[in-house]
């Protein structure tokens, strides 16, 4: 009798495996592209607005936003009708509406209409409320008292057989054996059958649930507004209205055209040379301060101030023979003073022509006694050659200096230049604007002034103009140019700030996919200057980019 209490065993595990299967209910559930504990939503849409409703505790929450832009709409009439049902949204801040939602409270789809007033236009607006049943109830007719029944009638039956069998001495326990073994293969190829069939009608029921936020219809879940941010299976993003507001997302509806094409060079800031300059010594000497001590960085001078003074040094032999040249030429001054006044006293009786000669010889002298003398004293003064900003100092009191040493820079802050380096001389005549890009993202706006036609150091250098007025700047500071060219590209133009990188190291922009997703798109673009690119590839016209609070998308998880 072992095989008796085998087929009993058998027996009894089968109502677990078949209940097992029943309470499991993950084969046939597909993945949901959504969070499962949001309250029941509907989404609608026109070329101007975007609404969203919010069913929560009783009451009816809308969020009204402008289509391309996703800014919030503040100062519109909504007007709700669902059957018999009618009522005025009343306003708040933000864009966000409030109506009573007592009529929603029985499980079921709601088909509303909203019609807006706004400054903007008015609009009409539908779509569909499912409303979900409490958690808990059954989804079909087949629960497990059911199944208990059909097992327990099935035992009787098998059982019922092998006593049948057993009476009869002329069936061998074999054949009672074989015949017991068929009895348990069908009834376990039924429970899989009738289990296989429930799962396929849960897994229509599912496909009949709408998903709310990519379909744009309502969701029917349970759990309150206060849903947090997160991570989708297929790598885009939920966020909430809520969080949208506050992160301040926008988006901008994307259109497909010719754009100029452009080029990247790099490049650095330099002085404009008619608006600034450099002081250097003219011969070797000591400097020493000026009228106003020396010039130091950061310091505004007027153009002809007085910086420094560079005294000459001689040698000793210099200075000696200096000061036997100045002693020869104080003697000869005076004898020539006293030649001319006797010829002076002689006048009439002498020619007046000894007498000019005299007196010219005096002149002479004296001016080569006053030059000798001031060589051995004279101070050379450094003035400024422009007005501006000292940039650069590097003299010192009692400092001894060679000559055409550079001894301080004078820069205009407002008027600087960008030198960029170009390593295609045909790019000289197809530039037809330019912008520069410094580390922390501004852009600043460039006139091309011209171009060498020399190499230095196989490029060739290009000027641009920056076009006031000009943020804090430094002479050196290197920034990335991006020049326009005559050429055009077809593609998309949207912001720089657009652009992220998702955890692979792609470029995406993000596409504003529903009224709480967005979809990572990997992009391949080219810079247009300073502040914008065109998406040549991975965007398609009429997608909602995400143009302010990209990064924050990004930094989901």
């Amino acid at each position: 009798m072992k095989w008796f209490f085998r087929l009993v065993w058998v027996l009894a595990l089968l109502p677990l495996t078949v209940l097992a299967d029943e309470g499991h209910g993950g084969h046939g559930a597909p993945p949901s592209a959504l969070p499962t504990a949001l309250a029941p939503r509907l989404e609608a849409h026109s070329e101007s607005y975007e609404l969203l409703a919010v069913l929560e505790n009783g009451k009816l929450t809308l969020y009204l936003d402008r289509f391309a832009t996703n800014e919030p709409v503040s100062d519109a009439r909504i007007e709700i009708e669902s059957g018999a049902f009618k009522a005025v949204a009343q306003p708040g801040t933000d864009g966000v509406y409030t109506a009573p939602g007592e009529a929603f409270a029985e499980p079921g789809p709601y088909p509303l209409v909203f019609t807006i007033h706004a400054a903007d236009g008015s609009d009409l607006l539908n779509g569909t409320l499912t409303v979900p049943r409490p958690a808990g109830q059954s989804a079909h007719g087949h629960d497990w008292p059911e199944w208990l029944v059909w097992i327990t009638s099935s035992v009787v039956v098998v059982f019922g057989a092998a006593w049948l069998l057993l009476r009869r001495r002329r069936t061998s326990r074999a054949t009672i054996a074989r015949l017991s073994a068929v009895f348990v293969l069908a009834a376990l190829m039924a429970a899989a059958a009738v289990n296989v069939a429930h799962a396929g009608e849960n897994r229509g029921n599912d496909k009949k649930a709408p998903a709310p936020a990519i379909a744009g219809a309502s969701v029917a879940y349970s759990a309150g507004e206060n849903a947090a941010a997160r991570r989708l299976a297929d790598g885009g993003v939920f966020m909430p209205k809520a969080m949208q507001r506050q992160l301040g997302i926008r988006t901008t509806a994307t259109e497909l055209g010719e754009l100029a094409q452009s080029i990247e060079l790099n490049g650095r800031v330099i002085s404009d040379p008619n608006a600034g300059g450099r002081v250097q010594s003219s011969q070797s000497g000591r400097i020493e301060p000026g009228p106003h001590g020396l010039a130091t960085l950061g310091q505004r001078v007027k153009k002809g101030d007085v910086l420094a003074y560079i005294k000459p040094i001689s040698s000793a032999i210099e200075l000696g023979n200096q000061r036997a040249q100045l002693a020869e030429i104080t003697a000869q001054h005076g004898l020539t003073e006293k030649k001319v006044k006797r010829l002076e006293a002689l006048e009439g009786s002498v020619p007046q022509k000894e007498i000019d000669t005299a007196r010219a010889e005096f002149a002479s002298l004296a001016e080569r006694k006053t030059a000798v003398g001031a060589s051995l004293n004279n101070r050379e003064a450094l003035v400024a050659p422009a007005s501006g900003v000292i940039s650069a100092a590097s003299a010192v009191s009692g400092q001894v200096v060679e000559a055409r040493e550079v001894l301080f820079e004078i820069v205009d802050p407002q008027r600087l230049m960008v030198e960029a380096l170009a390593y295609d001389p045909v790019i000289l005549a197809d530039i037809a604007g330019a912008s520069a890009v410094l580390p922390h993202g501004v852009s600043l706006p460039l006139a091309f002034v011209g171009g060498a036609q020399q190499l230095r150091e196989q490029a060739l250098p290009l000027v641009f103009r920056i076009k006031p007025p000009l943020p804090p700047l430094a002479v050196g500071q290197p920034l990335k140019v991006v020049a326009q060219t005559r050429r055009t590209v077809s593609g998309v133009a949207v912001p720089l700030a657009a652009l992220t990188r998702n955890s692979a190291g792609d470029t995406v922009a993000w596409v504003h996919a529903g009224a709480e997703t967005f979809v990572a798109k990997k992009v391949r673009f080219q810079a247009l200057d300073g502040a914008t690119v065109a998406l040549i590839e991975g965007i398609a016209a009429g997608d909602r980019v995400v143009t302010a609070g990209a990064p924050a998308l990004a930094q989901v998880r």
